[in-house]
């Protein structure tokens, strides 16, 4: 790494907090390394290479190895939510297969249910089927079975006349 010099430009990072060690993060928003953009990359890099010691320059392979780096920790940010979104989608269709048939259970106050599931959700990695106003995550689930048939009522028919 490169010797720094003792003044310093603070960067303003998605993500971090400066003179604090708490911070509220939301689930719906990207925190930490995941917020950060190939922009935000590339503004940490030039205030390094603005605040390096000009009698000790970063030479070009130390440099190379930096962005290398980056770059390497962003492909890994990117993969780790693209992996998180294929995981969600294939809860999602996991979770369809089940609506419209008997689904038997035991919901979240460990009672056994059992009926129609209408409804996959999916929250914070859990997919959860709704079966009449209960909630069955999918490794609670203890039987499928199609939906009881209903009767088929015949239509009526007008005789002809001849």
């Amino acid at each position: 790494m490169s010797a720094l010099s003792t003044s310093f430009t603070p960067v303003n990072v998605p993500g971090s907090t400066t003179g604090s060690s708490s911070s509220t993060a939301s689930s719906a928003t990207p925190s930490g390394f995941s917020s950060l953009t190939s922009n935000d990359f590339m503004q940490m890099l030039i205030a390094e290479l603005k605040n390096q010691d000009p009698t000790q320059p970063m030479d070009n392979s130390q440099l190379l190895q930096q962005l290398t780096q980056m770059q390497s920790m962003q492909s890994s940010v990117e993969l780790n939510s693209t992996l998180t979104n294929l995981s969600n989608n294939q809860q999602v269709t996991a979770g369809a297969a089940f609506l419209g048939k008997q689904i038997t259970g035991v919901n979240a106050q460990n009672q056994q249910v059992s009926g129609i599931a209408t409804q996959v959700t999916v929250a914070s990695g859990v997919t959860t089927l709704t079966i009449g106003n209960n909630q069955v995550t999918l490794p609670n689930v203890t039987g499928i079975s199609l939906p009881p048939a209903t009767p088929s009522v015949p239509a009526a028919t007008t005789p002809t006349g001849g």
